[in-house]
């Protein structure tokens, strides 16, 4: 899939789950929080049809992007400990 196709598609649903996994869990890692997301979409289009492993890869990434620019952004930030 090409990526501007996948950034069409995707974007609204991934910073939609970027977002709210980050209110709802703050104490997880940000591994396991994109693997909640990646989760959420999977079983999102497991109900219509598989998502190819490599649209999986390319959410991934946009994933890591979105975290990427909310971070740097200031929409999100660490914990204290």
């Amino acid at each position: 899939m090409k990526w501007l196709a996948l950034l069409v598609t995707y974007l609204p649903v991934v910073l939609s789950g970027v977002t709210s996994i980050e209110v709802a869990s703050k104490g997880l890692p940000g591994t396991t929080k994109k693997q909640i997301v990646l989760d959420i979409i999977q079983a999102g289009a497991d109900t219509a049809e598989k998502i190819p492993q490599e649209t999986v890869a390319g959410i991934g990434s946009l994933i890591d992007a979105v975290v990427g620019i909310l971070n740097k952004s200031g929409v999100f930030t660490k914990a204290a400990a």
